[in-house]
């Protein structure tokens, strides 16, 4: 590549333009990417404008190759030089990285391998050459490729050895079978942040961590307390010396920097912060997406930019729920206890591993474990063992499938006393409502709990309830204010999962459920009514009004199709 003749240089820079070009907002010849390869390569001034405008023609609309039958090794170190162009520039957009999983595949490599460069940064941007860092990123595949070569086929005890590999179990199950990974990559790409609420211990930290990895972005975190201000989160002043004299600058906290990047923002333990400096955080959070740091800058967050937040306010009586303008902001996902034969299994296999011994069976411990994925695009899968070979399908549509860039695995069996059954894409017999009529049931579901939080008790006797719930039992009955905002955010969940081809009647039960987790987060979840629990009673009412189905879902997919 460092001798390559004219027209391969001509190639390379047109796959860099085109790249480039994804994302619409930037200034293709203002990045470092172009500047910092066009003075490597040596080409003169007159020769660069012969080639853009030739590009300009027809620009962004494809990928530029060899096009010899025997190229696709150039190809391949193509994309890999085109990748090392680009580590150069400060950010990488979500629309660049989508070009870049198309030129992967195009070039017969694993789309995940983007991730793992972009996401290792750090590793290559020293060596200032672009050209000796695309020979670095060659070499390496080229050794992942041979070891691949030489792995036996994927017997029983190779899958043991994927097991023990990838330690992630998913173990917080929806009724519809959706795992905690999948519920948040949808409100990733839909652009909801998330908000996690459970005891110490469930895990609610390691999925965020998993969740980064998958998506391949930085993670920037900030455990909170009441004695966490804004700057420990926004920015903070430091003195340095500039020419002779000192002055005042602004070091970017863990939300800036993800914002500016674009990467995850993970605020643990967020509900102790005081009520003030959570309100301070709100424009980040919501449709205005910027933040006016300490020193007045303003701070536009880019696209890619996510929140997520976590908190255990039932643990501690005086601990608070999050402020309601915060909450509102946010989708609601409660991570349950694990069930005592779960968490013994976790603790061993992972003590194995620590100590580079045969992990357990899961069998030993009375449970089951079953195999899911996710690709690069966020597509999910579940997987099979069939003649001894781990096989996939998608997991919307059960049509077959390649091994997706992450696996993990999931517990089919989460509550003992609810042995799942029913397949997961069986059409359910029901009523359901269109897409209209959803949304107008959806609104008047939080119009009844309302109105029933303000004394008015008429909606129970409308809904057919008045027989099971006594008026005496509504007078503790209290509720975080639902909004149109988080019932936005669920139709947008329901129309996302219908487009996958999600069953409609599982997609309107789990819409439902955000915002019956919503509306009952925080202390209000478990706090009794008399006979009910709060959590109990809202999701009565909403079984009532036809929002949830009266049956449970498996985590299983059906494999006829």
């Amino acid at each position: 590549m460092d001798v390559m003749d004219l027209r391969t240089k001509e190639i390379f820079l047109k796959n860099l333009f085109s790249i480039l070009s994804a994302d619409r907002g930037s200034r293709i010849f203002g990045k470092e990417s172009v500047i910092s390869a066009i003075r490597e390569l040596n080409i003169s001034k007159n020769t660069i404008q012969q080639w853009f405008n030739e590009w300009k023609q027809n620009p962004g609309a494809m990928i530029f190759f060899e096009e010899s039958s025997t190229s696709s090794q150039k190809n391949r170190e193509m994309f890999f030089y085109t990748c090392a162009a680009l580590l150069a520039d400060e950010t990488i957009s979500n629309e660049i990285m989508k070009c870049l999983f198309s030129f992967a595949k195009k070039c017969g490599l694993n789309s995940s391998i983007v991730n793992s460069i972009f996401s290792n940064k750090n590793l290559y941007t020293s060596e200032s050459s672009f050209i000796k860092r695309g020979k670095t990123l060659i070499l390496s595949h080229e050794s992942q490729n041979v070891a691949q070569k030489m792995l036996p086929p994927l017997k029983k005890s190779r899958i043991r050895q994927i097991e023990h590999k990838h330690f992630y179990v998913a173990h917080q199950i929806s009724p519809e079978g959706l795992d905690e990974l999948q519920r948040l990559l949808i409100a990733y790409h839909l652009g909801c942040h998330a908000a996690i609420e459970g005891p110490t211990g469930v895990g609610k930290t390691h999925c965020v961590t998993e969740i980064a990895k998958i998506l391949g972005l930085n993670l920037y975190t900030k455990t909170c307390s009441n004695r966490t201000t804004e700057s420990h989160i926004i920015s903070f002043p430091v003195l340095s010396v500039q020419d002779g004299a000192t002055i005042t600058t602004h070091v970017n906290g863990p939300l800036v920097n993800a914002m500016i990047e674009p990467g995850i923002f993970y605020g643990d333990e967020f509900n102790l912060l005081k009520e003030d400096v959570q309100k301070r955080l709100n424009s980040a959070f919501d449709e205005r997406r910027y933040i006016d740091r300490n020193d007045g800058v303003q701070i536009m967050a880019k696209t890619g930019f996510w929140a997520v937040i976590s908190y255990n306010p039932t643990e501690n009586l005086i601990a608070r729920d999050l402020e309601e303008s915060v909450a509102d902001r946010f989708v609601h996902y409660y991570f349950s206890r694990w069930p005592s034969a779960f968490k013994a299994y976790i603790a061993y296999r992972k003590a194995a591993m620590d100590l580079e011994i045969t992990p357990p069976s899961e069998k030993e411990f009375g449970i089951t474990l079953s195999w899911r994925g996710i690709s690069s695009d966020g597509e999910f899968y579940i997987g099979f063992v069939e003649n001894e070979h781990l096989k996939w399908r998608h997991f919307f549509s059960g049509k077959p499938s390649e091994k997706p860039d992450y696996i993990y695995q999931i517990i089919d069996n989460p509550n003992r006393n609810n042995k799942l059954t029913t397949p997961l894409n069986t059409k359910f017999e029901g009523e359901i409502c269109s897409e209209r009529e959803f949304s107008q049931l959806l609104s008047q579901f939080t119009e009844v709990l309302h109105s029933l939080t303000t004394k008015d008790y008429s909606s129970i006797s409308k809904i057919g309830m008045s027989d099971t719930i006594q008026k005496d039992d509504l007078e503790l009955l209290s509720l975080h204010e639902s909004s149109a905002r988080i019932e936005i955010a669920a139709l947008k969940h329901y129309h996302y999962l219908l487009q996958k081809g999600f069953d409609r009647c599982l997609a309107q039960s789990y819409a439902t459920r955000l915002v019956i987790d919503q509306v009952c987060f925080g202390q209000h979840r478990t706090k009794r009514i008399r006979t009910y629990s709060i959590y109990d009673l809202v999701t009565a009412i909403a079984k009532n009004m036809k929002l949830l189905p009266a049956l449970r879902f498996n985590t299983h997919l059906s494999q006829s199709n």
